[in-house]
C-alpha cells in the first residue's frame, strides 16, 4: 500500500520538533545521504538539494511521531519516500528554471549568438544548415532544450543596427 503525503511547504512545519523527532531524526540522518547516493546525486550535492532533503526527514519524523497510521510502517520507509520527493521536486525547479544568455556574448568559434539566429531572408540551404548545426550545439552546449528567443527593436547589439 503505498503512503501518500503532503507536499512540503513552509506551512507544513508550523511547530519545532520535539525531543523525540528530534532524536529519530538525527538517528537516521544518514539515510540522506543513501538517498543522494540511489538517485545518482553524489554527496558533494549542493546545499539546496540537501536542505530539502534534511527538511523531508524531519518533516517525515513530525508526521511519524503524530500519525498512528504510521506506526505500522518502518520509520525508514516514510523517510526514504518523504526524502526522495523533496530531492526530486527540488531538481524538477532547477531544471525547469530559465537559464539567461546574452546575445552579444562572443562564442568559441568567434560568432554571437546573434548568429545562430534564423534569419527569414536567409533562403541558402548551406546557411540554413549551418545555422541548425549551431542551434544545436547551442543547446548542447548550454543544456536546454529549447530556446525561446525575444528580439526587442528598442536596442541593438554592439556594432549593429536595431532591427
Amino acid at each position: 500500500m503505498k503512503v501518500r503525503l503532503p507536499d512540503m511547504t513552509g506551512k507544513t512545519m508550523t511547530r519545532p520538533l520535539t525531543d523525540a523527532e528530534r532524536a529519530l531524526a538525527e538517528r537516521y540522518h544518514n539515510l540522506i545521504y543513501r538517498v543522494m547516493h540511489d538517485l545518482h546525486l553524489g554527496t558533494e550535492a549542493d546545499t539546496d538539494l540537501y536542505g530539502e532533503a534534511a527538511l523531508g526527514l524531519m518533516l517525515a519524523a513530525q508526521r511519524y511521531m503524530t500519525d498512528e497510521s504510521l506506526q505500522r510502517y518502518r520509520f525508514t520507509t516514510i523517510a526514504y519516500s518523504r526524502i526522495r520527493n523533496a530531492l526530486l521536486r527540488q531538481r524538477h525547479k532547477e531544471r525547469k528554471a530559465p537559464v539567461a544568455l546574452s546575445l552579444d556574448a562572443w562564442r568559441e568559434d568567434g560568432g554571437t549568438l546573434y548568429d545562430v539566429l534564423p534569419d527569414k531572408s536567409c533562403a541558402d540551404p548551406a546557411d540554413i544548415a549551418i545555422r541548425q548545426e549551431r542551434a544545436a550545439a547551442l543547446q548542447k552546449a548550454h543544456a536546454v532544450r529549447s530556446c525561446r528567443v525575444y528580439r526587442f527593436p528598442v536596442c541593438a547589439a554592439p556594432g549593429r543596427e536595431a532591427a
